[in-house]
């Protein structure tokens, strides 16, 4: 980790500050759109304020600033998993009744692979759609992907494309589906919660604040089950990835490919 210099980036951390305090000042927003309700939490607002000054020509927070951004993020995160590990432990009975279902309900990760490949195919991607679909893109299927492919690879660019793009959009886009299942009834607000926990912090507390301000009564039990089901994910990414989802994306693509080839003869 990098020796962060308080003096040098007093200026970002002045930023962050503010900006936290006016994304809590503005609160979770709720958009209504034909009956469903997509909720805008704090997390979102400080994210599109950040971008809105990173972007600004007033450059108060710099690209050279992403060092110390990312050692603060890694303390910050562990507060985070230390909170949600008191929170699941305060509700380890409702955890047990769920049981295996918080393993399992992982393995719909794998839907990225019968869903986003045949449309990466169709958009004329090639070796670099089975870095990109062959699960959520964290940080362990990165390093899956340069393990097996290498950094220099097409996987490897289809792979890091896709993290980089769920880093900035990821919370975002979680917040809103969430907001989008919970309105429609399409499942409960725990399984809702679970569906949050995709190994990714980031997205995680996106979704669950979008669950939270719909169902407020319910945030014990849909934090735990969040931040155990986000623990699972980490835990399960690299085995699933490797012995699941790598060799089936490749299987999916060699024969879809071997379609698309014989369909321009």
């Amino acid at each position: 980790m990098e020796k962060m210099n308080l003096k040098k980036d007093y200026r970002m951390h002045v930023v962050v500050i503010a900006v936290a305090i006016l994304a809590e000042l503005i609160g979770a927003k709720t958009l209504s759109i034909s009956g469903i309700n997509i909720v805008f939490s704090p997390l979102i607002w400080s994210m599109l304020i950040v971008f809105l000054i990173f972007m600004s020509p007033l450059k108060l927070v710099k690209r050279e600033d992403a060092p110390s951004a990312n050692n603060m993020m890694s303390i910050m995160l562990a507060v985070l998993i230390a909170k949600l590990g008191v929170t699941s432990g305060a509700q380890i009975e409702a955890i047990k009744e769920a049981g295996l279902a918080l393993v399992l309900q992982n393995f719909g990760n794998l839907g990225t692979i019968i869903i986003s490949l045949p449309i990466a195919l169709i958009l004329g991607l090639k070796r670099e759609s089975i870095g990109m679909c062959h699960a959520l893109s964290r940080e362990s299927n990165v390093g899956l992907i340069q393990d097996t492919y290498g950094a220099e690879s097409a996987e490897f660019r289809g792979v890091m494309a896709v993290y980089i793009i769920g880093t900035i959009l990821g919370p975002i886009v979680l917040s809103v589906l969430s907001s989008i299942a919970i309105s429609l009834n399409m499942v409960s607000p725990l399984a809702a919660a679970m569906g949050t926990g995709a190994g990714s912090a980031s997205m995680m507390t996106a979704g669950l604040g979008a669950l939270i301000a719909n169902h407020p009564e319910l945030e014990a039990q849909m934090t735990a089950f969040a931040g155990l089901s986000n623990l699972i994910s980490s835990v399960i990414a690299l085995p699933l990835g490797a012995f699941i989802g790598l060799p089936l994306t490749e299987f999916l693509y060699n024969k879809l490919n071997f379609f698309r080839r014989k369909d321009k003869k």
